[in-house]
């Protein structure tokens, strides 16, 4: 969980949002090398218009940073972001346990072409399926496992992750085709523990992300039984994910060494040419998957990516000598990271140039005040109604649900503030919420850091929109309609995979 600190309050912020270097090479708190955009060649004009483009589309940004040229030229953030609090980076998760196998590789504790079966034993059923006993630690790094889906159900407390993948029976032969299979990820992960007797995430840090500066309080969500999950629990920060996409796209080399040499190799160099290239087909319909390598993914001009659930995304591309972090929640918008890459290749690769630009000073400023004004989403207050009034603070008993609850109401403190508060058979719980401004709360039992605001969509709808903004990364939604004979009928929705359930379907009075 994420400290219990207040990070922000309604649109506002306590630390810097923005950060932008005017001389190459000066120094800041998480990146040693920065620099202007327009000394690496990126004119501050079209970092703008990205912006712009993705606020005019509605893209829930969390975060943005673009480097070149080994310097940090942008980090913007959203509000209630900013640059020290921890995100929820979903399946890049998966790139960071592929690195961590790639360094049990180059110790010679294992190979790449080892029976996975062989090292767990204790899963294995009566009598395995020849497929099972077929499958290479490489399988499961190239997603071709014997399995078409993964073998863990996400919200099962009981039944052990890593047995589920022995257990569960083969589809098809392993090595033969790409399925995407997050158990393939957690069973590495689980491997790479039970080989070195630390958590995966303090493994890497030991050996590597400590050195280039990764931060210490990060960490990875566990599954029920302790292991970590190591295809989508990483808990970081965006500039974390920046500096392992720089010493990645530096050949293994240190970040604040790039472009040298003789720099500190910090990684084997020789596991980042196989990790990092096309190894297998992955057709996924989508720009940002043309292909897989060892749990990382192919990109357009000849990049690679760590991708994750709703757009928690780290693109490298060499070709242009750039690497962008973005985190959004982009759940329920199809093809949501597609729409932002779009924007990245139109906004900003088009108008790159391979030579320093004069200094754009009133860009630069320009941008700087655009970023002040960066923050989720917000509804903005719309109409008056005099069903405000009527409704106002007036119990609303539901009829029996699924969901488990008994009354429900909202209550308009002022005409800015206001909350929603509901009973279960755990009690009574309050959702604080914004009318044109985002308001800050804890959510109601599940302890989740959130932003709430609500809107009147017509004189007799009210719009209420919840952003997770903590180890959940979703949204939840409620539309309620007040008829004139004094009834609610309330239409729930969430896009948060495997929690908040009760707040999905109808709810009538």
């Amino acid at each position: 969980m994420a400290s219990e600190k207040s990070w922000y309050n309604d649109c506002g912020a306590e630390i810097p949002i923005y950060q932008l270097c005017g001389k190459e090479g000066e120094t800041n708190m998480t990146i040693q090398k920065t620099s202007s955009p327009e000394a690496q060649g990126i004119p501050s004009g079209a970092v703008i218009r990205l912006v712009n483009k993705l606020k005019e589309q509605e893209i829930p940004m969390h975060s943005l940073l673009i480097a070149r040229h080994g310097y940090l030229t942008a980090e913007l953030y959203w509000r209630p972001y900013g640059r020290d609090v921890l995100h929820r980076m979903f399946s890049q998760t998966k790139s960071f346990t592929s690195l961590a196998i790639g360094l049990l590789e180059a110790e010679g504790k294992i190979t790449l072409q080892d029976k996975i079966c062989s090292y767990f034993p204790e899963f294995l059923p009566g009598n395995p399926d020849p497929w099972l006993q077929e499958m290479t630690i490489e399988n499961l790094l190239m997603m071709e496992t014997c399995h078409d889906k993964t073998t863990y159900k996400k919200t099962s407390t009981t039944e052990n992750w890593v047995r589920s993948f022995f257990q569960t029976q083969p589809t098809h032969r392993p090595g033969t085709v790409f399925q995407y299979d997050t158990s393939a990820s957690h069973t590495l992960c689980a491997l790479v523990e039970k080989l070195t007797g630390q958590k995966m995430l303090d493994f890497l840090k030991d050996k590597v992300l400590r050195q280039i500066g990764f931060s210490e309080e990060s960490y990875v969500l566990p599954d029920p039984f302790g292991v970590s999950m190591g295809g989508t629990g990483l808990m970081a920060k965006p500039v974390d994910m920046l500096r392992v996409g720089l010493m990645l796209l530096n050949e293994g080399k240190h970040p604040d060494d790039y472009g040298k040499k003789e720099g500190r190799q910090v990684y084997p160099g020789d596991y980042l040419k196989k990790a990092l290239s096309f190894r297998t087909p992955a057709a996924a319909g989508l720009d940002t998957a043309q292909g897989y390598g060892y749990q990382f993914w192919m990109l357009p001009f000849q990049g690679f990516a760590m991708l994750g659930m709703g757009s928690q995304n780290l693109l490298c591309f060499p070709q242009q000598d750039m690497v962008i972090a973005f985190n959004a929640d982009t759940q329920g918008i199809p093809n949501g990271s597609d729409i932002i890459l779009n924007n990245i290749i139109t906004e900003l690769f088009e108008k790159l140039s391979d030579q320093p630009l004069p200094e754009d000073k009133e860009s630069q400023e320009v941008l700087e005040r655009l970023a002040e004004e960066l923050t989720l989403p917000c509804l903005a207050k719309t109409i008056e109604t005099p069903v405000q009034e009527i409704v106002n603070g007036k119990d609303f008993f539901l009829r029996r649900n699924l969901a488990g609850f008994n009354r429900i109401k909202v209550v308009f403190s002022t005409s800015e503030e206001g909350y929603l508060e509901y009973e279960n058979e755990r009690g009574s719980h309050q959702i604080p919420f914004g009318m044109g401004k985002l308001r800050e709360c804890v959510f109601p039992e599940y302890g989740q850091r959130c932003v709430t605001s609500a809107a009147w969509l017509s004189e007799d709808t009210l719009y209420i929109r919840t952003w997770l903004t903590d180890e959940s990364v979703a949204s939840v939604h409620w539309k309620m309609f007040f008829g004139k004979d004094g009834s609610l009928t309330v239409r729930m929705h969430k896009t948060e995979e495997t929690k908040f359930n009760e707040f999905q379907g109808l709810l009538n009075s």
